[in-house]
């Protein structure tokens, strides 16, 4: 039983008066990414029966209403995701509406209706709630292959894949986590995912998650170049159960757990195709740790890269932002690249000044500055065809970015009075990363594709803007942008499209992750202000049609940018699979 009883479609309830009138509606939906089934239900007041609480108030529990939405659109319940917590899918909401104190089931109907419309106006959940899933469940997952293929990857990538379990900050107990971690860097501030066993974490994570640990700042991490032995590419098994040192989960967890119990929390490393053992203990700092010692140097280090104190600012106290250190207050004149598909395949590159010999491309008479392009071995674009990628698939190890232009390119742009534009781009590259590490991704993108966020948006009764940005016009002049641009935006029917000015995303995959990413916020943006229009309560059935074929409106928008480049244009899809594109002209 969910608690729900249809009502006819009427005028919206508000509450309050003046500047304080709020509507009176909540609404659920569940939405099929699969096919596009979308099914929905509103909240009104008297179209619901509140059950007891144990306490004596009466509420109505969100989960039973949300199991419903989900079985009536073909969902498995195990892919359920609320947009807000996308790494915990089966995450059913745990709140509910609850009732003033007032409302009682005996008291008038008039009085029964007015303290449910006080209780939806004031409800502390947003006033849309859309959770999305798929038709079929995974496969269950084996815990020991998916360890051994996250350890298989650590040993490739050379980094350490760290378990850690720390106190939960929420209940007693502890909360778990899995991440790959840069070696000789220090404990995070706080855990990057919150589980409440390890097979719970193991379950939840994959390689391009468990890299978001790689990304946490840390400028004292060691940088070190690679080995020769460690630069030598050697395909390993990734995903099979019984990678050299094998993977005991019940005793990992019982020896982590033994060391929490007594020092506060615990982290387990696999280092040099090693598990090694190490306690938290709580620092000087609350809230934060320290490991009780360190696990033995890495294998796959060579030499430090050299590093010296920042002339300009190294002995200054509390110097302003310098570029010639990006803050770090010390120098790096060198750098390692690793370019992976997470599926066995990766390259290192040890990038030394003394190796490269730069190409002048042109200095700009009025600045003095001059720009520069590095040998292609400094380029990370160039190791795309190696993948069978385009170099704009070239990514973040965490996939959710394009790698930045200038490293693709390996462009060096130096202001007036010249330099080194090796030392300065190798300068740039180990301070903007932790360790001197820059590790890159070539691989498909995550997440959903266009015609699948489209087909998910309209079925809403909301339309999906793409904005493009032809840079043909900049050819020749790698310091700016090349190719074109992108921006994904989802937008309610009333009014023109709006052309976004400045879609900053370099690949259409790449615009369309940024949108699902932050789908729910767009979502909650489109709930009409006023409280005095009614939410709308999309329906759409599965076989209401394929999802649309987006493959013509992007060469639709791309021609219009093309004939004006360096303008944006947008093409905006409809429910009806209907397309308006539009040019922002210039002033």
């Amino acid at each position: 039983m969910t608690g729900v009883n249809p009502v006819p479609a009427g005028p919206a309830h508000v509450v309050g008066f003046g500047s304080q009138r709020r509507r009176a509606q909540l609404v659920f939906t569940v939405a099929n990414l699969d096919t596009g089934a979308v099914v929905s239900t509103s909240l009104v007041p008297g179209s619901f029966t509140p059950i007891p609480t144990p306490g004596g108030t009466w509420w109505l529990p969100y989960a039973p209403i949300v199991t419903d939405l989900a079985a009536r659109a073909g969902i498995a319940a195990a892919t359920l995701r609320d947009p807000d917590f996308p790494d915990e899918p089966g995450r059913l909401p745990s709140s509910g509406l609850m009732l003033p104190i007032q409302w009682q089931p005996g008291i008038p109907q008039p009085d029964r209706h007015r303290w449910e419309a006080v209780a939806l106006a004031d409800r502390l959940t947003a006033p849309w709630l859309v959770l999305i899933g798929r038709s079929a469940e995974p496969p269950a997952p084996d815990d020991a292959r998916l360890l051994g293929r996250l350890c298989a990857l650590a040993d490739q990538l050379h980094v350490d894949l760290v378990i850690e379990a720390r106190p939960s900050s929420t209940k007693g107990g502890l909360s778990w986590d899995i991440r790959f971690e840069l070696a000789g860097g220090k404990v995070p501030d706080y855990a990057h995912r919150w589980a409440a066993d390890l097979p719970t974490a193991l379950a939840r994570i994959s390689p391009e998650r468990a890299a978001s640990g790689l990304a946490v700042a840390d400028r004292d991490t060691p940088a070190h170049y690679l080995t020769e032995d460690a630069l030598t590419p050697r395909p390993v098994p990734v995903g099979l159960a019984g990678h050299p040192g094998g993977h005991d989960l019940d005793q990992l967890e019982r020896r982590m757990v033994a060391d929490a119990d007594q020092h506060g929390g615990a982290q387990a490393i696999w280092r040099n195709r090693h598990w090694w053992h190490t306690s938290l203990r709580p620092a000087d700092t609350a809230g934060r740790f320290v490991r009780g010692w360190e696990p033995p140097t890495p294998k796959y280090w060579a030499e430090p890269i050299p590093t010296h104190p920042c002339a300009r600012c190294a002995d200054v106290d509390n110097p302003p932002y310098c570029t010639d250190c990006y803050g770090t207050r010390r120098v790096r004149r060198g750098a390692v690249l690793t370019v992976t598909d997470l599926r066995g395949r990766t390259v290192h590159r040890n990038w030394r000044p003394d190796d490269a010999t730069p190409t002048l491309v042109h200095t700009d008479r009025q600045s003095g500055s001059s720009v520069w392009q590095l040998p292609e071995d400094y380029q990370i674009g160039a190791y795309a065809a190696e993948f069978g990628v385009p170099p704009i698939d070239l990514t973040d190890l965490d996939g959710e970015h394009v790698v930045d232009q200038h490293l693709r390119l390996g462009v060096s742009q130096l202001a007036p009075g010249g330099g080194d534009p090796v030392a300065a781009y190798l300068g740039e590259v180990a301070a903007t990363h932790d360790g001197a590490r820059v590790l890159a991704r070539a691989t498909d993108w995550p997440g959903p594709t266009l015609d699948e966020l489209a087909h998910l948006v309209t079925g809403l009764g909301l339309a999906l803007d793409v904005t493009v940005i032809d840079h043909r016009h900049n050819v020749g002049r790698p310091e700016l942008l090349q190719g074109h641009t992108w921006s994904v935006q989802v937008a309610g029917l009333a009014g023109p499209p709006p052309v976004d000015p400045f879609p900053t995303c370099a690949a259409l995959p790449e615009a369309v992750a940024l949108c699902y990413r932050h789908l729910y916020g767009a979502l909650r943006a489109t709930v009409p202000a006023d409280p005095e229009r009614p939410m709308s309560v999309p329906q759409k059935p599965a076989s209401a049609g394929p999802a649309p074929d987006t493959a013509g409106f992007i060469t639709e928008v791309r021609r219009l940018a093309a004939t004006h480049p360096g303008q944006p244009a947008t093409i905006r899809i409809l429910p009806d699979h209907a397309s308006i594109a539009t040019r922002r002209t210039s002033s």
